[in-house]
């Protein structure tokens, strides 16, 4: 595991290196089609070939200077005043956390097991961000895991212990172990609503209810509370400033549920729940009493799963919009866990999709090289700004962000900066 690990890191290194000296390529070539290129008349001109290796040398290294300036310039001019905020709160999560580096350490073993593509796409997050994004991730998936194990009744027992220690953490009295204390100090020190985690916690306690999903508004209600609402957090860690850039982060989440979902079907049956919109299932002559209790593929549950990609698709690509609002060095990250996600669906339909029969998984080489494609977000133009009226059921998201936002004409439905 060490050893991928490291792999990985080396390429995302490389996929940063190549990024930055292709940024300075650009630059430099316009430059250069107004001064000319003194170094290729210099190349021209001699015949020594240790010259020659160690001006093209030059040449690359200068090209990765002028790129790794201009964006690390750019993004202080446009974000002088963030920086400025985000200092503080980094300050304080060592404030809040004394043992903050090792803590973060822990979080990232745990995602580094939990969660595979979310550990891949942190990888390309600044270093600012990856500590506080782990920190708040790994929290989540614990509590989702302490929820899911068991039986019922234990598990309600430790969902009520799950609302204690959140309370707690809030209070600035997390319990004694790296994983609520690093997630105690990024709450508090990014001032996260407490109404997103408990909307969260909500969700797990549907899941315990085994809550039926009549409608897709009703499987979007959830989506809202198990994936939405951590959404709505990253984007406050990463310094969302209207609601239109959280409504698409609302999207983005509510589309990764929606893939889980369509991939989960036989394994979900199995544990007794089914997320499918039943009103979908019936159309298609499928009783959900039934897929709970014999799971098996036919065309008819294949084009309900479709039918549940092609709703993320619309979604995924709305998100695409927002990821465009994020600052710079966030992009990448988001866009590589968007593009890992969504591929699920793409390999499901590979499979006639089928999520009975077998568990549809990304591959790591194919994760890495959807990585590097996300490296585009260095380069390309913003998208122009999508603003579609954020989801009906995941409106009562925004009620405590609003306030944390600068400027909103946020009201209702209507999303605007």
């Amino acid at each position: 595991m060490s050893k991928s690990i490291s792999n990985a890191r080396l390429l995302i290194f490389m996929m940063w290196l190549i990024s930055y000296s292709l940024v300075g390529w650009v630059i430099v070539s316009i430059i250069k089609s107004f001064i000319g290129d003194p170094v290729k008349l210099y190349i021209e001109s001699t015949h020594d070939n240790a010259i020659i290796i160690i001006s093209n040398f030059f040449y690359v290294a200068f090209n990765f200077a002028v790129g790794f300036s201009a964006i690390r310039f750019l993004g202080h001019v446009i974000y002088s005043d963030e920086t400025n905020n985000l200092a503080a709160r980094l300050s304080l999560l060592r404030q809040y956390d004394p043992t903050w580096d090792s803590d973060v350490v822990f979080c990232e073993d745990v995602m580094r097991v939990g969660s595979k593509s979310f550990f891949l796409a942190s990888l390309l997050l600044p270093s600012w961000m990856r500590g506080p994004a782990i920190a708040l991730y790994s929290f989540c998936r614990k509590a989702d895991d302490d929820v899911d194990e068991g039986n019922v009744e234990g598990a309600k027992l430790r969902l009520q212990l799950l609302e204690k220690r959140l309370a707690d953490a809030y209070d600035g009295n997390p319990n004694d172990n790296q994983v609520d204390r690093a997630f105690s100090a990024v709450v508090r020190a990014f001032e996260i609503p407490k109404s997103l985690l408990d909307a969260m916690l909500e969700g797990f306690r549907w899941d315990l209810d085994k809550v039926k999903y009549e409608s897709y508004s009703d499987v979007i209600a959830y989506s809202a509370r198990v994936a939405a609402s951590v959404g709505g957090m990253m984007t406050i860690l990463m310094g969302g400033k209207c609601g239109v850039t959280f409504a698409r982060a609302f999207d983005l989440g509510a589309a990764m549920q929606l893939t889980n979902i369509a991939r989960d079907v036989g394994e979900d049956a199995r544990n007794g729940r089914v997320y499918l919109p039943s009103e979908w299932l019936r159309e298609e002559g499928i009783d959900p009493k039934d897929l709970l209790r014999e799971p098996r593929h036919s065309p008819g549950l294949a084009r309900v799963i479709e039918r549940l990609l092609v709703r993320a698709d619309m979604l995924y690509q709305r998100a695409d919009h927002g990821i465009s609002m994020l600052p710079l060095s966030c992009r990448v990250a988001i866009r590589a866990a968007r593009l890992i996600y969504s591929e699920i669906g793409t390999k499901l339909k590979k499979n006639s999709f089928d999520s009975i029969s077998r568990r549809t998984v990304v591959s790591k080489k194919k994760k890495i090289l959807l990585a590097i494609r996300a490296c585009a977000e260095l380069v390309r133009p913003p998208r122009d700004i999508c603003s579609e009226p954020v989801l009906p059921e995941c409106e009562f998201l925004l009620k405590d962000i609003l306030p944390l936002l600068k400027e909103s004409n946020l009201t209702g439905g209507d999303v605007a900066c």
